[in-house]
């Protein structure tokens, strides 16, 4: 067992994090389902909705992908320590939050104040999801002498990698919208698209050998 290491709490960390996503998920149709329609207007006022459901439906799957890789990252990992608690913590923080930004982009998008809340929030999820991971598989055990890391013995340092890539596409995807929000938030908006291609890309460049920086971040 790894020393410091908690065996069992896993579950209780992965009970919390279903919770706090299934109320997430579900806060995000909070203004879909508590708009005014008039009922002289219906269709015109269902029409005037069709921003906050495009904004809906993307923080819907941001935040069920978040999930997925929340729970692919428990899988590998067999017991937690107080750093690891206090990680996966943060990132329910901001899942938690995400809701209000997505409310505040389906009624402001186009403001930069608006894009700016809803990309921070998105690139520090992002973050904090990285490092849960980094520090479950690799940061353990280079920061503390002795210490192992909280992933099965198994864990394939390529695995690792990929992971680690997934985040990073999702920051380097949603990152150029922040001075773009200030030049024209709708173009901020597309630049979001960015994540599609960026995924496969550094997916790619993570199982090149040889990387620069591989020797404090990458097994």
């Amino acid at each position: 067992m790894a020393r410091g290491a908690v065996v069992g709490g896993v579950e209780r960390i992965n009970a919390l994090s279903d919770g706090v996503f299934a109320i997430a998920l579900t806060l995000l149709a909070l203004p879909l389902a508590t708009a005014d329609i008039d009922e002289d207007r219906v269709a015109q006022d269902l029409l005037g909705l069709a921003p906050q459901f495009v904004v809906f439906a993307l923080s819907f799957a941001v935040v069920g992908r978040y999930w997925r890789v929340h729970h692919r990252v428990f899988a590998r990992i067999t017991r937690v320590d107080g750093t690891l608690v206090w990680l996966s913590l943060l990132f329910l923080f901001w899942v938690a939050l995400l809701p209000f930004p997505t409310a505040v982009l389906g009624e402001h998008g186009d403001t930069a104040a608006a894009v700016v809340l809803y990309a921070t929030t998105i690139i520090l999820a992002g973050l904090s999801s990285t490092a849960l991971w980094w520090y479950a598989a690799v940061g353990r055990a280079r920061l503390r002498r002795g210490a192992e890391s909280l992933t099965h013995e198994d864990t394939d340092p390529e695995e690792i990698r990929r992971g680690l890539a997934r985040g990073l596409a999702v920051l380097a995807g949603f990152v150029p919208s922040l001075p773009l929000a200030f030049v024209d938030p709708g173009v901020a908006e597309l630049s979001w698209l960015l994540v599609i291609p960026l995924g496969p890309l550094v997916d790619r460049w993570s199982r090149r050998p040889g990387r620069r920086g591989r020797r404090y971040f990458w097994p």
